[in-house]
């Protein structure tokens, strides 16, 4: 699995676990993080076997939480799709369809991203737009992760609070 430490957006250091410990409300493999839910996301992308990194670069109006990749066995397709992701605590995303992840369709304008996507409280709560195939559409962590839904309760255990 590959994931980088979290660096300081203004000096670009990687940012000393022992400065963030009163920040920290949750701890996945060794790495600490400031929810439980940004700590089961990751956690959820190694069971899946998606590459992630933290801290990503702000893109606009919108500071995106990880940037995942994942394979992808299409013809048309490269090996993989790259999105930047924003984590809500929300059981439907349905009502925060106006969040700047969701206005990144197709690409992330000055990235290599596929899209900007947005993961709620569970796999199902997921959504983004990107190419596919001759085609694309809207897309979600189920979709590409058959069996998701038993991955996050795997996560939930990797996590400690």
């Amino acid at each position: 699995m590959h994931h980088q430490m979290p660096v300081n957006e203004i000096t670009h250091q990687p940012i000393n676990v022992a400065d963030r410990k009163a920040q920290v409300t949750a701890i996945y493999n060794e790495l600490s993080f400031d929810t439980p839910l940004h700590a089961r996301w990751a956690a959820f992308f190694d069971l899946a076997g998606w590459h992630w990194s933290a801290c990503v670069a702000r893109v606009d109006n919108w500071k995106p939480d990880f940037r995942v990749t994942f394979a992808c066995g299409h013809s048309e397709c490269s090996d993989s799709h790259t999105l930047l992701v924003s984590i809500l605590d929300v059981a439907d995303i349905s009502g925060v369809k106006d969040h700047p992840a969701l206005s990144h369709r197709y690409g992330v304008k000055g990235t290599s991203a596929d899209a900007g996507a947005l993961f709620g409280a569970t796999p199902k709560a997921t959504q983004w737009e990107m190419s596919h195939g001759a085609g694309g559409g809207l897309d979600d962590v189920v979709a590409w992760t058959p069996n998701a839904e038993q991955l996050w309760k795997e996560a939930k255990t990797l996590v400690h609070e």
